[in-house]
């Protein structure tokens, strides 16, 4: 994965997160701290769940590969802005 898909990939964790945060908060878009429900919460390769009625249409859709999915730079990632998640505060990339 080139650093300009991490970025964009970073910044769309981000962005989703963010949207979760605004509509609700970490317990409970992550059922209590799943980190499995998280992920599966942003969607990034499949959106699972009836889309909650703050969501539009094409939000939640697929973002990423199978390959990009399975990727250790994906992995770390979303472990980190799950940890950031915890504290229920708005998400900033950059200044």
């Amino acid at each position: 994965m080139d650093k300009n898909r991490k970025e964009e990939i970073l910044y769309e964790l981000v962005n989703r997160t963010n949207q979760w945060l605004d509509n609700s908060d970490f317990e409970e878009f992550t059922c209590n701290g799943s980190l499995m429900r998280f992920e599966m919460a942003l969607g990034m390769l499949y959106y699972p769940f009836k889309k909650e009625p703050w969501m539009g249409e094409n939000d939640f859709n697929t973002f990423i590969t199978e390959d990009e999915f399975e990727d250790e730079d994906y992995n770390y990632m979303l472990s980190e802005i799950f940890e950031l998640a915890r504290h229920n505060e708005k998400l900033v990339i950059g200044d």
